[in-house]
């Protein structure tokens, strides 16, 4: 009998086993991570937001902060704050696209250098 859906394989093992990026237990997860959309969809039926990328950071005013920096970079939805259940879980832009690809520069790696592994 044929499998109806795909299986994620394992990321690899020194990096964030919910979005396959290495950083901090505390920062967010990469929501333009490929293996971190397919891994939220299998869990939870919905494509991930920046909301659900930045909601297991501690304590609740580095999730404010991350909210904010995100607004000011225009990629929160106003949406994203409505209680759960009422935000659709793909958001069109106002050019009909889906999708946003916005790179936040980590607190301590060298936002001008992308090859810095620091």
């Amino acid at each position: 009998m044929a499998s109806k859906g795909f299986q994620l394989l394992p990321c690899k093992k020194d990096v964030c086993q919910e979005c396959a990026v290495d950083h901090k237990p505390n920062e967010p997860h990469n929501p333009q991570s490929m293996y971190y959309q397919y891994k939220f969809f299998g869990e939870h039926g919905r494509w991930p937001t920046w909301k659900d990328a930045i909601a297991h950071c501690e304590p609740k005013e580095v999730r404010e902060m991350l909210r904010e920096e995100l607004i000011l970079r225009q990629v929160w939805d106003p949406r994203w704050d409505q209680p759960e259940g009422e935000v659709p879980d793909v958001m069109p832009a106002e050019d009909g696209s889906i999708g946003t690809v916005t790179t936040i520069p980590l607190e301590g790696k060298d936002a001008d250098d992308p090859q810095d592994g620091s």
